[in-house]
């Protein structure tokens, strides 16, 4: 599934991460600010990146979102670049210059259809725009299609849904699989978060592997990490959602594909919230749980 950009005014929030999380759970690859932005990154940076990268834009209609600079450079930006736009309306306004000729979903009558009909467009706009790729050539050796999701789904525990547009770019320039991750690495801000990544690229396991217990004795040794439960991800959500609200549930289970524990899940989450008294009072209610 292709990636689509969210674009939305602030004063519409509510309405747009609904959206947002609607759309993720029909399995559409969806790219929200709130979402998606780490906190070491520059905002401004971070969204031009992620519009210039999608391969389409669902755009909250509204009187805010008709009168906002923001929402109106993210259109030009992505109609220069010919992406698709879909613009779904959640209150009667007059649409900018770019859009009125544009069809858009009406939600304000229907919220259910209105999103149930983006993801039919979504479908077959990426069914359409994704078939030429798997023509594209002989693919490099050392680059399955296994190689490809598998660095898919490491990379978004880091950047979010974007991660299939960096993983298609890669592929391009490398010829195995250290060279895929150390071009995707550039893509990573954080110095830790990059070294993380990287590491990956000698372990030839797939992720979410389950590894089948030897028959033989095994040495003792130090114990393996900790495997991180269903009812332990219940409880740091619940944690985390003082800090952040409704969002922390789609964070959790974003960053727990990248975490191999519940300490490093727990420390990649602290990274979200803002204040350091805020991070270090999550952090002691997370370790006493």
């Amino acid at each position: 599934m292709t990636t689509y950009f969210l674009s939305y005014a602030r004063l519409d929030e509510r309405v747009a991460l609904r959206v947002a999380d609607a759309l993720i759970a029909a399995g559409v690859s969806v790219w929200v600010d709130q979402y998606d932005i780490r906190p070491s990154q520059h905002w401004d940076r971070a969204v031009e990146t992620a519009v210039r990268g999608c391969e389409g834009m669902v755009v909250i209609l509204s009187p805010r979102s008709a009168a906002s600079s923001n929402v109106a450079d993210e259109v030009s930006v992505a109609l220069d670049g010919q992406k698709d736009i879909i613009p779904i309306l959640i209150e009667p306004c007059t649409p900018p210059l770019r859009m009125t000729r544009m069809q858009f979903l009406d939600a304000t009558k229907d919220f259910d259809e209105a999103v149930r009909r983006c993801v039919t467009t979504i479908r077959r706009q990426a069914g359409e725009a994704e078939a030429p790729r798997e023509e594209a050539g002989p693919m490099a050796p050392g680059l399955s299609g296994d190689v490809l999701q598998d660095a898919k789904r490491r990379l978004t525990g880091f950047m979010g849904p974007i991660a299939g547009v960096l993983v298609r770019q890669a592929a391009g320039k490398a010829s195995n699989r250290r060279e895929l991750y150390e071009e995707l690495a550039r893509s990573i801000a954080n110095p830790l978060d990059r070294k993380s990544f990287l590491d990956w690229a000698t372990d030839h396991r797939p992720a979410g592997q389950v590894v089948t217990p030897r028959t033989t004795k095994i040495p003792e040794g130090p114990p393996a990490p900790d495997r991180i439960t269903t009812e332990e991800v219940e409880a740091i959500t619940s944690a985390l959602k003082p800090y952040l609200g409704p969002i922390a549930a789609q964070l959790v289970a974003r960053e727990r594909q990248a975490a191999d524990s519940r300490e490093g899940l727990c420390q990649r989450l602290s990274l979200r919230i803002s204040g350091e008294k805020e991070r270090l009072q999550f952090l002691r209610t997370t370790r006493a749980e």
